[in-house]
This record gives C-alpha cells, sequence and structure tokens, in this order.
C-alpha cells in the first residue's frame, strides 16, 4: 500500500499550476500509488470552490483521495476557523496546510497563530511547507509552535528541500510531534533520516505527478526492509491523518 502524503489538485495562481483529477489518476496508475492526501493549489480563484472540488472527488473515490485545506493566514481569525470547521467538520479532510513561503507568513508569524489554534480545536495535523522560501519555510521555525502545541502533530512538507534537511532533522529530534514528508528531499537525507528517527516519523509524498518516480526511487535505493517500506509508505501517514 502506498499513501502520497502531498499531493495538489487544481489551479494554484501563485506556482502556475493546475492538475487535474485525471493528471493524478494516471501518475497513481503509473506508479503504483493507492491513495493520496490532496490540497487544493495555495491561491486558487475561489478557495471555497476548488474546496467543494476536492471534497466531490473525495466522495467519488472513497478511500484513495483524502482532503487537507489551504487558506490564506491572513484571512480574519472568525472567517477562517469558520472555513477549516467546515472543511473537517462538514468536509472530512484530514489536515490543514501552512505555505508561509506563498503567503509570506513564517510559522511563528502572528498571522500563522490562527492556523495551529484551529487544528488543535478541531484534533487534525498542520502541513508547513518548507525548504525553498526561506526564511519563512525554514524547518526551525516549526520547533517553537510545537512546543506551544504539544498535543498537536505538525507534519514538514519536503522536509526541508535538500539544503534544509539536516535542519528538519533537528527539529523532529527536538520534537516528538514533529513528522517529516520527504519530497524533494536528497536520498542521503532520507537516509539519515531512516537511521536517525525511524520510519515511524517519515512519510512519503511527491507534490507533484512528474515526481512520483524520482521520488519511489530514493526510498527504493536504500533498500528497506518490507516493514520499513510499510512504515514510510503508508503506516506513518495513516497514524498521523487518523486514516
Amino acid at each position: 500500500m502506498i499513501l502520497d502524503a502531498h499531493m495538489h489538485l487544481g489551479e494554484d495562481l501563485i506556482f502556475g499550476t493546475n492538475d487535474s483529477p485525471a493528471d493524478l489518476l494516471a501518475y497513481m496508475n503509473e506508479h503504483g500509488i493507492d491513495a493520496a492526501l490532496l490540497q487544493t493549489g495555495i491561491l486558487p480563484a475561489d478557495p471555497r470552490a476548488a474546496t467543494q472540488r476536492l471534497y466531490a472527488l473525495t466522495r467519488q473515490y472513497p478511500g484513495k483521495f483524502f482532503g487537507a485545506a489551504v487558506l490564506s493566514p491572513y484571512t480574519p481569525q472568525a472567517q477562517y476557523e469558520a472555513f477549516m470547521r467546515w472543511a473537517v467538520c462538514d468536509l472530512g479532510f484530514k489536515a490543514l496546510k501552512l505555505q508561509g513561503f506563498a503567503f509570506c507568513a513564517a510559522p511563528s508569524s502572528p498571522q500563522a497563530r490562527k492556523i495551529f489554534d484551529t487544528a488543535d480545536q478541531l484534533g487534525v495535523p498542520v502541513i508547513i511547507h518548507t525548504g525553498n522560501g526561506v526564511p519563512t519555510a525554514l524547518p526551525s521555525l516549526a520547533i517553537p509552535i510545537a512546543r506551544d502545541f504539544p498535543r498537536l502533530k505538525i507534519i514538514l512538507a519536503h522536509a526541508g528541500g535538500g539544503m534544509y534537511g539536516a535542519e528538519a532533522l533537528v527539529a523532529a529530534q527536538t520534537c516528538e510531534n514533529i513528522f517529516l514528508e520527504t519530497s524533494w528531499c536528497t536520498v542521503l537525507d532520507l537516509k539519515s533520516f531512516v537511521q536517525t528517527l525511524g520510519c515511524t516519523r517519515l512519510m512519503f509524498g511527491t507534490d507533484v505527478p512528474l515526481n512520483a518516480g524520482v521520488e519511489l526511487a530514493k526510498y527504493r535505493a536504500l533498500r528497506l526492509s518490507d516493514r520499513q517500506y510499510e512504515q514510510c509508505f503508508y503506516g506513518t501517514a495513516a497514524a498521523v491523518l487518523n486514516l
């Protein structure tokens, strides 16, 4: 069983992507990926419509697609909380997302605080973009917020994105509620993560369909045991996301 813990659906006005359901199904079929956690584009033209479209896909393919909700951290508190309560409680979404690079809002910023408050109240994890886009995307900036919310599970997307892989590892070593999603990290970082943290803190992700084969190859290059692959490819994400 392979669960892709990081994939996007639909238009993104910031990054210029617009993957369709057909694109997602094609890459999953090609690479033997059984399920995916989907986020909308970071900035779609209509966030509510984009979220409803993602929800429709989870209904059309139950157990194959799951949703994670994204909204600008500059959204007023009450409006942000209402949107996320709708996404989690009514639509069954499994996580909230902070893309601090896109919105210039680090995890430690006042604007981002509402994301962690809301996720803590709703009992779902927060996915934080890390890697490109420093300083807002530095993995270490998740440490204070992870300490402030010790019950909240925090996923560092891209695990530092290669250049900051060592820092992502330090963040995970420092805070037991930090987990690493490993798309775009180097194979040497991935090896270090497995050796230092073990597979219960790691989850497989791709980010974009074109990257799926690369990410699978990095894991397979490590020649892990079947149990380790099962944990990285499915077990950690299923536990953290409460699937």
